[in-house]
């Protein structure tokens, strides 16, 4: 049975990747550059976790197990959408921007854990409860691409991301859970969705108007969502999921440039 998670995976899969390859089956798109919150992190989290926050339970199995066998520092047991897009373009996956070791020719992930659309500054300002309580926002994320754009770009001239596929992923969520841990009510967080909305706007409004020639796409998508909820039950739910993935990448490989 078709699960509504599963279809909205494949939705988004067939959405975003619509006439990613060329005619000659080659995928036009040389690198992905990622921003969003736990739907895309791919262990930036854990990486500025040690030593500045308590231990995470991402570190332990089961998140990483049905996939990768280990602990990856992603908020599932095992791979995000964004490990699915990387796939189906040819790419590697997209390492995490706090991993300065890594190659970033093939693309950077910016996403941690938690991260909000608005300012940690400001929502602590509204004396709410931010988890983690970090510098993790939309904005925070944009600034860290501005400070890694000229090593990314160096040596490619004027058109370094005109092959680049820039994901923005979901972001406000975090915001509005922020309301909820500090006991405030959905009328009370109402006033402040015009601020998180136009927040969201403007991230992709810079990088729309930034990066010539660049493809962006919003998702909006849905992961195992490990921290609440035990990894056991969704294998049940969703164990059709891979079919749905299989689907999406046939049709996007066989489909009109």
């Amino acid at each position: 049975m078709r699960t509504p998670h599963g279809a909205l995976l494949l939705l988004f899969i067939l959405a975003c990747l619509r006439g990613a390859y060329s005619g000659g089956g080659r995928s036009r798109f040389t690198s992905i550059i990622s921003f969003g919150d736990s739907y895309a992190d791919t262990g930036n989290l854990v990486m500025w976790a040690d030593p500045v926050l308590p231990a995470l339970p991402l570190k332990n199995l089961p998140y990483g197990e049905t996939f990768f066998g280990h602990p990856t520092g992603r908020a599932t047991d095992g791979r995000l959408v964004l490990d699915f897009i990387a796939d189906a373009l040819g790419l590697p996956s997209v390492p995490p921007y706090l991993a300065k070791a890594n190659n970033f020719s093939a693309g950077v992930n910016f996403a941690v854990v938690g991260a909000p659309a608005l300012n940690l500054t400001y929502l602590q300002g509204l004396n709410l409860t931010v988890n983690p309580p970090i510098n993790s926002s939309l904005h925070d994320q944009l600034v860290w691409f501005q400070k890694l754009k000229p090593s990314l770009c160096k040596g490619q001239g004027t058109d370094c991301f005109g092959s680049s596929l820039f994901v923005m992923g979901e972001f406000g969520g975090n915001d509005y859970i922020s309301f909820l841990l500090s006991n405030k009510t959905v009328e009370q967080a109402r006033p402040y969705v015009p601020q998180i909305v136009d927040s969201i706007s403007r991230g992709v409004e810079v990088l729309c108007c930034a990066q010539d020639g660049s493809k962006v796409h919003s998702s909006f998508n849905s992961h195992n969502l490990l921290l609440h909820r035990p990894v056991f039950p969704f294998k049940f739910l969703y164990s059709a999921t891979q079919d749905f993935f299989a689907l999406s990448i046939h049709w996007l490989r066989h489909a009109d440039p």
